[in-house]
């Protein structure tokens, strides 16, 4: 058996009764067993097309199944319960997303990355995983929830954007004058990088990393959305607001 956590989510409907069917479901599935879930938290959206206020859980499964193929199961019971994917960061009937494959690390693009590429800096997520396993160590960010939910704690919330062409400005005067309680900052040399790691490190644009900016990748705040679609702008907003703020 392999333990497994899951993040559960919604915001149409009547969500507590749709998260617990579809942890009744989930019982129900060959090679699945539901442990234990968290408390419901009601959480602000994400995106500008979000909708109004989510519901956000987890859960501890253990299962015989591989990670594909409890994949597969949970899209399914997101189907059972009218899931559609016709908007990005839409609203939603049901969310399952397969967070932790025990100390697993999967990446088997487009379909699979294990653990989840989100789960370290979203509120929605850290804040039911560290009810139920707040000594759980990230296998790849080697950090504990506890550890991970706290760094995100901290106001002002630092955020540095790694900005090697050098047009960001515009945007994060925009977006601080909105979010007081964050501290957001453009890097572009190497004397600009702070020594230590506290907050989020993020790079926006695609393109080769010049070799001052390569150790970065390595740090735990480290974060690259250079490739998710969406303007610079809305690719902030929908972090920060993941992160809390």
């Amino acid at each position: 058996m392999t333990t497994c956590l899951i993040g559960l989510g919604g915001n149409l409907g009547n969500m507590p009764q749709t998260i617990v069917g579809a942890l009744q479901s989930l019982s129900r599935s060959p090679g699945v067993r539901v442990e234990r879930w968290s408390s419901l938290f009601q959480t602000t959206p994400v995106g500008s097309a979000a909708g109004s206020e989510f519901t956000n859980a987890a859960a501890q499964l253990e299962t015989t199944l591989s990670a594909r193929e409890l994949l597969s199961c949970l899209l399914a019971v997101e189907t059972e319960f009218g899931r559609e994917r016709s908007i990005e960061w839409g609203p939603r009937t049901l969310d399952l997303d397969l967070l932790f494959f025990g100390n697993n690390v999967i990446n088997e693009p487009p379909v699979l990355h294990v653990p989840h590429s989100g789960c370290w800096y979203r509120r929605f997520v850290l804040d039911p995983l560290f009810e139920l396993v707040p000594d759980f160590v990230h296998p790849e960010k080697h950090q504990t929830i506890a550890e991970l939910r706290a760094r995100l704690l901290a106001r002002p919330f630092r955020v540095d954007v790694l900005d090697l062409a050098g047009s960001i400005d515009p945007v994060l005067r925009a977006m601080q004058a909105t979010l007081p309680e964050s501290e957001l900052r453009a890097i572009r040399q190497p004397d600009e990088v702070r020594h230590d790691d506290h907050g989020l490190l993020v790079r926006l644009d695609s393109g080769p990393l010049p070799p001052w900016a390569l150790p970065l990748k390595s740090r735990v705040g480290w974060l690259d959305v250079s490739a998710r679609m969406g303007d610079r702008q809305q690719k902030l907003i929908n972090i920060l607001r993941s992160v809390g703020l």
